[in-house]
């Protein structure tokens, strides 16, 4: 085979690589606990990734469903943990029991255990520090699941972070805070995993903050009017004690009564990031989530 040929050759290859990858379609669902997440991925019917039968159905995979301690979350961690040494089969569960022992702490980076007959996670030397550990886990089910359409949802966008080289539609679901404590007392009214509201919005601090001038849709929610006594009214009402209220506004940066408005943070968004803002409603983002899919 000459070297033209041999070129030819390698092209055409890379094409039918390219055509793999693009056949994979990747949605990245970042926001708050309780901001309407699980409503979008209804819309696609997916199912957890473990449930799967089908390469070409909708999974989803999110971080709960790595960094709990039931069974099937063990289970979902083991498939990437280190198979064990030596002939023993239980090795790997043996190995990962005592990972998940080590882990109470936190993942975290390689800590130097000497421990006689334990080794530290083979992967710590792929974990970026700062990053939560399971986006870790979630990265290498998207890659090497055999998964064609996925859905990843979580409460940050680090997973990106392990995943440079993907093609992923990175969409931030925004809740107006109102709307966020209203799906808060509603999930837990039903017992549904429930959700403590000071948790979900310190995750809202970390991606969020006050703004006096109206913000464009695409960086911000510009039809939300807020001041802080309203918000001091609405936090009061929703069982959130003073010292928390005040902290919060602070951190917010809603420190007089004027009217604010709600803006991502420029440090958290990024060129990729699509925002959808959730409405009164709580219908028309589905919709808007449908087109941005499309």
């Amino acid at each position: 085979m000459n070297l033209q040929e041999n070129i030819s050759r390698i092209k055409e290859m890379m094409g039918l690589l390219t055509e793999e990858n693009q056949e994979k379609e990747i949605i990245l669902i970042d926001g708050t606990s309780s901001a309407g997440k699980s409503q979008t991925a209804k819309i696609l019917k997916a199912v957890p990734f473990y449930k799967s039968t089908d390469t070409n159905q909708w999974v989803q995979i999110d971080s709960d469903m790595f960094g709990c301690d039931d069974d099937q979350c063990i289970q979902n961690r083991i498939k990437y943990d280190h198979p064990g040494d030596g002939p023993n089969p239980q090795a790997g569960e043996e190995f990962h029991k005592q990972m998940a022992e080590k882990r109470k702490g936190g993942f975290g980076e390689n800590r130097g255990d000497t421990t006689v007959g334990f080794r530290l996670h083979p992967h710590n030397k792929d974990l970026i520090k700062g990053v939560d550990f399971r986006n870790w886990y979630m990265a290498q089910e998207v890659k090497y699941g055999g998964h064609k359409k996925i859905i990843i949802d979580d409460i940050g966008n680090g997973i990106l972070q392990y995943l440079p080289n993907e093609n992923v539609k990175n969409l931030l679901l925004h809740a107006p805070i109102y709307i966020l404590l209203q799906n808060v007392g509603e999930r837990n009214e039903r017992g549904d995993e429930p959700r403590n509201p000071k948790d979900v919005l310190s995750q809202y601090l970390e991606k969020y903050e006050a703004t006096k001038e109206k913000p464009s849709i695409e960086i911000g929610d510009p039809t939300t009017e807020l001041t802080r006594d309203g918000l001091i009214g609405l936090l009061k009402k929703n069982g959130l004690d003073e010292e928390f209220i005040e902290n919060f506004l602070n951190e917010l940066g809603i420190v007089d009564n004027d009217t604010y408005y709600i803006k991502v943070k420029d440090s958290y968004m990024t060129p990729t990031t699509k925002l959808i803002n959730v409405d009164a409603d709580r219908t028309v983002y589905l919709d808007q989530f449908k087109d941005l899919v499309k």
